[in-house]
């Protein structure tokens, strides 16, 4: 007998709804890996290692290590900073290194000292401290070569940082010859 009294129904059943896929996804050892994200919330102490980019929105005391690090608005950082490329939005206690860049946005703030071969201070960010632009260098001049070494401190005023200092070092080659 059928449901609710009508004829019995002897066609074959209709094969069950496939079960919905589950999509596992993994993370590929690619540059497309997610970010290494700390959240406002979260405090770290200690050394912090990442070879993906890394997002700091919230409170890390100790040392970071990094591709490229970027410290959001939110972000309140007193550590000794290493990176390829450091990008900072949020306040940073602490001596940055970046091997390629370091950035200063109009929110950022930097207490520290900073070296690297290309420093982006944006009109309205804090910098107190020295910068030293660092470039590859030959080991030893070529012969009849000498390098002098010059060094020039710039004052400059931003909001907040009134009698903040800045410090770059720069190198020139001179050639000399025997008369």
């Amino acid at each position: 007998m059928g449901l609710f009294g009508g004829k019995p129904d002897n066609s074959p059943s209709a094969p069950p709804a496939p079960a919905r896929e589950r999509r596992e996804t993994s993370a590929s050892p690619s540059t497309s890996e997610a970010p290494t994200v700390i959240g406002k919330d979260a405090f770290i102490k200690g050394e912090l290692r990442s070879s993906t980019d890394m997002l700091i929105e919230g409170r890390v005391e100790g040392e970071i290590h990094g591709t490229r690090v970027i410290v959001g608005e939110s972000g309140d950082v007193q550590a000794r900073i290493e990176a390829q490329v450091l990008t900072v939005r949020g306040t940073v206690r602490g001596d940055c290194e970046g091997s390629k860049k370091v950035e200063i946005t109009s929110t950022g703030k930097v207490f520290g000292n900073i070296a690297s071969r290309a420093i982006v201070v944006a009109e309205g960010a804090t910098f107190r401290g020295a910068s030293k632009m660092a470039q590859a260098e030959p080991s030893k001049p070529p012969l009849g070569e000498e390098r002098l070494e010059s060094t020039r401190d710039t004052g400059s005023t931003s909001a907040g940082a009134a009698n903040s200092s800045v410090s770059s070092t720069s190198s020139l080659v001179t050639k000399t010859t025997a008369n």
